[in-house]
């Protein structure tokens, strides 16, 4: 209690700074990130923006070439304009991520009634560490993904409600704008943030007070969040309508008729859903064994089921009380009981959400940062006694912790060059046309040519179907190049694949391949290889 008292360490900006030092070294310790994301679409989309070529590449990151920038502008400057060492720009994104965790323990400290600042300060740093080791949150510290980007202003938004009612208070009308404000603004960074908007207009429905004031407070989280998402994603709206004939360009285009790419399905991404019954009722489940029912690559996390079994035993316990007639508004002096039934709405609509129109896992970020919260929460309402949801939490975190095993995007040592990649030996490609082939993740390299080659690509994971106008464009700027100037990019991968000699064959192209210049980078080496027209 001594040390309380002279450091003061219920000062929430104190927790802001620790976490934020404490996240960015580990995002050092981790390594530099080169994920799939990055590559493809996270370094050129913002280059695309800041430099208005819309229309004169011609999807050098495939379908994700028109997913909104903005997110990714900061990091983009830091590396291509101001040249930061890359090791300063992963601290400071690390630093960032780790507001998370400082909201994380901010929502739990505030969760708790009449304990004392010993009690609340230790479980709160427990569950902000445990939400460090989430097999999405750890795997993104530091990255350029964005999922644990935009959690930081969801989770904010909901600090703003938690904190009223931990206070005892009415939740305000401009704490819900504000809340609002932030999950529209987080929507509008990242789409698939949507379902935390709608998640929070459920749970805003569970607050204690009159039908009038349910639907006041409905009506303006609505509007405050179309507010903010304007302010995000209204720019981007008005370049996709003006550029392409689709204000959510490449989305919903089996509405929008959008010549450029295909329109006889909308864009979604339906690999990971439920097969069956079985997975669709008991998905948590499956994610305590190393698997990819919800992601590219393997990982395994246990606190979903562990919160599924409670939420199952809560709701058992209130059906019972329900029924027996006894009062669902027990005594309890741990916690406050408003925030777990604000909360568990919340966090069940949100997974349902998830599990319905998505089941990709790292869309869970934000449920699996508050999951620790939330654990609290339901075993304090089932059995409030200090000691025992001390010992109980305590020993769930330190489970979750010993058995997670992340997603792994890919990361590299740190250097003084992000990519590797000597921009200086690309200049003779001035006024040049390549021709990019195959799905990997390339988009990255075409900042570090000269503006005014330009990037085409033939083959892709959707938009160049024949018939489209992405796939007339990109004809267009073949033939209109001249000879010497026509080059294509070679990996690895598409060296060894039959369908690009087919491909080629149908623009009357032939690979040179004696007439190749290797092209190095930090992550792979390509090779830059002369086109023959026929």
């Amino acid at each position: 209690m001594t040390l309380l008292k002279r450091f003061n360490l219920t000062h929430p900006l104190l927790w802001a700074v620790v976490y934020f030092i404490g996240l960015g070294i580990l995002s050092v310790i981790l390594g530099q990130d080169v994920s799939w994301d990055l590559r493809n679409y996270h370094f050129y989309n913002p280059y695309m923006l800041l430099t208005g070529r819309f229309k004169y590449d011609v999807l050098p990151a495939q379908i994700q070439t028109f997913f909104n920038p903005l997110m990714d502008v900061p990091f983009f400057v830091a590396i291509y304009y101001l040249k930061l060492p890359p090791v300063v720009v992963g601290f400071f994104l690390g630093g960032f991520h780790g507001l998370n965790q400082w909201l994380v323990h901010l929502i739990t400290y505030h969760s708790f009634d009449k304990v004392c600042e010993r009690y609340k300060i230790t479980l709160s740093i427990a569950a902000a560490i445990t939400s460090i080791f989430g097999a999405a949150y750890i795997s993104e510290l530091g990255t350029s993904i964005g999922d644990s980007t935009s959690s930081v202003f969801v989770l904010a938004g909901l600090f703003l409600i938690i904190a009223c009612l931990g206070r005892n208070q009415p939740v305000k009308l401009k704490t819900i704008i504000f809340a609002g404000l932030l999950l529209g603004l987080a929507t509008g960074l990242k789409l698939t943030t949507a379902l935390y908007s709608i998640s929070l207009i459920v749970a805003i429905s569970f607050l204690t007070n009159t039908i009038k004031e349910k639907l006041r407070n409905l009506l303006t989280l609505i509007l405050s969040m179309a507010v903010g998402f304007s302010r995000t994603m209204g720019y981007w709206i008005i370049l996709m309508w003006t550029n392409f004939a689709n204000p959510l360009f490449p989305f919903f285009n089996k509405i929008f008729q959008s010549p450029y790419i295909e329109t006889d399905f909308n864009l979604q991404d339906t690999r990971f859903l439920p097969k069956d019954v079985w997975q669709f009722l008991f998905y948590p489940f499956y994610f305590v064994q190393e698997q990819t029912l919800v992601a590219e690559v393997k990982f395994k996390e246990t606190r979903f089921a562990i919160a599924y079994l409670l939420i199952v035993i809560l709701l058992g316990v209130i059906i019972y009380q329900y029924t027996s007639r006894r009062s669902l508004e027990q005594q309890n002096n741990l916690v406050h009981l408003p925030i777990l039934r604000f909360l568990l709405p919340f966090y069940c609509s949100a997974y349902l959400i998830w599990l319905k129109g998505f089941s990709i896992y790292r869309y869970l970020m934000v449920l699996e940062l508050i999951t620790p919260v939330l654990i609290i929460l339901i075993i304090a309402y089932l059995y409030p006694h200090k000691r025992t949801v001390f010992i109980i939490s305590i020993a769930i975190f330190t489970l979750i912790a010993a058995t997670v095993k992340p997603l792994d995007w890919w990361r590299m040592g740190w250097s003084d060059n992000y990519f590797g990649i000597d921009s200086q030996a690309l200049k003779p490609y001035e006024n040049s046309t390549i021709v990019m082939w195959g799905d990997e993740g390339t988009g990255y390299l075409v900042p570090h040519f000269p503006a005014s080659t330009r990037f085409v690509r033939l083959r892709g994971n959707m938009g160049v179907s024949e018939g489209t106008l992405m796939r007339k464009n990109a004809e267009t700027f073949i033939a209109n190049t001249p000879p010497e100037s026509l080059y294509i990019l070679q990996t690895d991968f598409n060296k060894k694949s039959p369908d690009i000699v087919e491909d080629l064959a149908k623009e009357n192209l032939v690979i040179d391949f004696q007439n190749c210049q290797p092209f190095p980078t930090k992550i792979e080496n390509f090779n830059l290889c002369r086109l023959q027209k026929k």
